[in-house]
C-alpha cells in the first residue's frame, strides 16, 4: 500500500517541479576577477567583496526570502546566512590560491 502511494507522490513532484523552476535557488555562481591585481591590497579587498555578494545571493535560499514567524527563527535565519557566507567565501578563496591562472571562481 505505501509504496504504490510513494510513487504517485513522486509523479506528482516531478510533474509540478518544471512550473515552480521560475523561482529556483541558485546553486552556483562564476565570480570572475581576471581584471584584479591580487598583488595589491584594492585587487584583494574587491576579489573579496566580489566573492561576499556571490556568497550572499547562493545563501538566501527560497525559505528564507519569506517572513520568519518568530524572533527566534529570525535569529537562526540570520545565524545560518552568516555561517554559510563565510564558509561558501572561505571555500572561494581556497580556490583562488589553489588555481590562480584560471582568473574565474566558482561558487557554488
Amino acid at each position: 500500500m505505501a509504496r504504490p502511494l510513494f510513487s504517485a507522490v513522486l509523479m506528482m513532484l516531478l510533474a509540478v517541479s518544471p512550473a515552480l523552476g521560475a523561482d529556483e535557488d541558485l546553486t552556483q555562481i562564476v565570480v570572475p576577477y581576471g581584471d584584479l591585481d591580487l598583488l595589491s591590497a584594492t585587487g584583494q579587498t574587491e576579489l573579496h567583496a566580489r566573492l561576499v555578494n556571490a556568497a550572499s545571493a547562493l545563501c538566501r535560499p527560497r525559505w528564507m526570502r519569506t517572513p520568519p514567524d518568530s524572533e527566534l527563527s529570525a535569529h537562526y535565519r540570520e545565524v545560518i546566512y552568516y555561517a554559510c557566507v563565510g564558509r561558501v567565501t572561505n571555500r572561494a578563496l581556497g580556490s583562488v590560491v589553489g588555481a590562480r591562472e584560471a582568473r574565474v571562481v566558482a561558487l557554488n
